[in-house]
């Protein structure tokens, strides 16, 4: 995933004037739009909530009150979030947790009783009850730390306003049949992180993609659009038996993704 960084510009009083009287510009370009919608008002949008009851009659904007905004744009640092099942405070409660787990799996053994019939049951002593409370205190503290985290993230990704976002329709099910790597994959929350991004975009009027599930983004070349079906997971670089085009594999998906974005939006 790809960071992104605000840039503040510190202008001198000349500057400044100058931008002033740029953005001054956007003023003069809503009032000489409203009057000429106001030749054409049945198709205005500003008439069309008025007299719908949604907004007040429109009225020019003033000099005075205007508010002078400029828009951004984000420079791409290649810079990646770090994973957050990696830092030592998550691995630290995980050791915590197993360690709370074999606790009580033992008290559970030790309190175990054999029925008349054979059948097995297991006693729930108060300790047992203690322990029980303490291993699902902890998984909500895990649970809480990853879904901060998605937020913190999903948040920075929404605040540098991009035009559209697109993500990935993975198949997380077939993902999770290979035993080395389910615990990693659940981990991610994907599912979350999809969630977040999708209403966060709606709330801030951006729009969000999902591409299909089987799109080719890391088997194709993102220079020259041949498909390398051979690409195993362990390959970290893509080389394109093409081109010869030489990249890294996750940078040269999220290129793939933007121009599959762009193509839609």
């Amino acid at each position: 995933m790809i960071k992104t960084y605000k840039v503040k510009l510190l202008p001198n009083n000349k500057q400044q004037t100058k931008l002033f009287e740029c953005a001054s510009v956007a003023r003069w370009a809503y009032n000489f739009a409203l009057a000429t919608q106001q030749e054409s008002y049945k198709t205005c949008i500003a008439y069309k909530n008025f007299f719908e009851g949604r907004a007040n009659f429109p009225k020019f904007k003033s000099k005075k009150k205007s508010k002078l905004s400029f828009y951004q744009d984000t420079i791409s640092t290649g810079q990646k979030y770090k994973n957050i099942n990696k830092t030592s405070k998550v691995k630290k409660l995980e050791k915590r947790q197993k360690r709370l787990q074999k606790r009580l799996s033992k008290k559970y053994e030790l309190n175990k009783i054999e029925m008349n019939g054979g059948e097995i049951r297991y006693r729930k002593t108060n300790n047992i009850k203690k322990l029980e409370f303490l291993v699902l205190k902890m998984r909500r503290r895990l649970k809480n730390i990853r879904h901060n985290y998605i937020h913190q993230i999903t948040a920075s990704l929404v605040k540098a306003k991009p035009e559209y976002v697109v993500m990935e329709n993975l198949n997380t099910c077939g993902m999770l049949k290979n035993k080395r790597l389910s615990k990693s994959i659940q981990e991610q929350l994907f599912y979350e992180f999809k969630r977040q991004m999708e209403y966060k975009c709606a709330l801030n009027d951006i729009k969000f993609i999902l591409t299909d599930t089987f799109y080719p983004s890391s088997k194709t070349c993102s220079r020259c659009g041949a498909l390398k079906n051979n690409l195993s997971l362990s390959e970290r670089t893509f080389i394109c038996d093409e081109c010869g085009h030489e990249i890294d594999r996750d940078l040269n998906a999220s290129i793939n993704l933007k121009n599959y974005g762009k193509s839609i939006a």
